[in-house]
């Protein structure tokens, strides 16, 4: 009897182990992803949310492009105009918005800000999440990747134009899927703030408000640039210590909606009308 219930027991302690583990490494298929479920995340409401986000991901293929402003030469840090191939990437339809922040970092974006202020600049979980810095937005990732066990990053400043301008077999337009701006950006000539994600018309590869809405981060240190033919390119030399961020916003005119424009700011900074897009690396 002394034996047998010696037996039992172990296999009550293996049992509960096998348990254990199991619950440590909950695995699930997305869109193509595997997600590893960190198991100390327990938000039923956050893990339909990231679903719902990697969901959306586009996968982007590969191929070659004019980097720069083909169509009108308006601005000098747009030229010269190069080549640039890129490998195949995934990048998000839609703006990382308000429901998506809050349900990883478990805060509200926008540091110090009320309700009244949010509602004067856009509040809402399909708004997009804004008034973050680049250091606020590394961390957001850090805290999915450690959720997820997947590789989130930001898109690199060709991959973000290349995907604006949509992608390897479209004929470029004046902006990210359209020669009408008011198709495709919410901008200072259509906008007094911004706008929940989708509710324009996407471009050819099916993303949302490439134009306009708030200014996206790419992970790309500014820097002038070059001439010469490049594959995959990334600045990650710090050189005069500015982000790039593309894309325009709801705040500005239509010419900085253009795929082409860039804007630097440090990685700091933080206002109204700022955010980010997520890619996979």
């Amino acid at each position: 009897m002394k034996r047998f219930f010696t037996a039992f027991l172990a296999l009550i302690i293996v049992a509960s182990m096998s348990s254990c583990n199991t619950d440590k490494t909950v695995s699930e298929n997305v869109n193509g992803f595997d997600i590893q479920w960190n198991s100390s995340y327990t938000s039923k409401s956050g893990k339909k949310v990231i679903r719902e986000m990697i969901g959306n991901m586009v996968l982007i293929d590969g191929g070659t492009f004019m980097m720069g402003d083909t169509l009108n030469g308006s601005l000098a840090n747009e030229g010269p105009i190069h080549n640039v191939t890129l490998s195949p990437f995934y990048i998000n339809k839609y703006e990382v918005t308000q429901v998506l922040w809050k349900e990883v970092m478990e805060t509200k974006s926008g540091e110090d800000s009320s309700e009244d202020w949010e509602n004067e600049h856009g509040l809402g979980d399909n708004f997009p999440a804004y008034r973050v810095s680049y250091s606020d937005a590394e961390k957001f990732i850090e805290k999915l990747n450690g959720i997820t066990g997947l590789t989130f990053v930001l898109p690199t400043e060709a991959q973000w134009e290349f995907a604006a301008r949509g992608g390897k077999s479209t004929t470029y337009k004046l902006y990210s899927g359209s020669n009408n701006c008011n198709d495709v950006a919410w901008t200072n000539s259509n906008a007094t703030k911004c706008t929940e994600v989708g509710k324009l018309n996407p471009n050819e590869l099916g993303l949302y408000d490439m134009s306009g809405n708030v200014w996206e981060m790419t992970r790309d240190w500014y820097e002038e640039y070059d001439i010469f033919d490049e594959t995959d390119p990334e600045c990650t030399v710090y050189g005069e210590g500015y982000k790039v961020f593309r894309g325009g916003s709801w705040n500005n005119t239509p010419t900085c909606a253009r795929p082409t424009y860039r804007y630097k700011q440090s990685i700091h900074y933080q206002d109204y009308q700022t955010g980010f897009r997520l890619s996979v690396k």
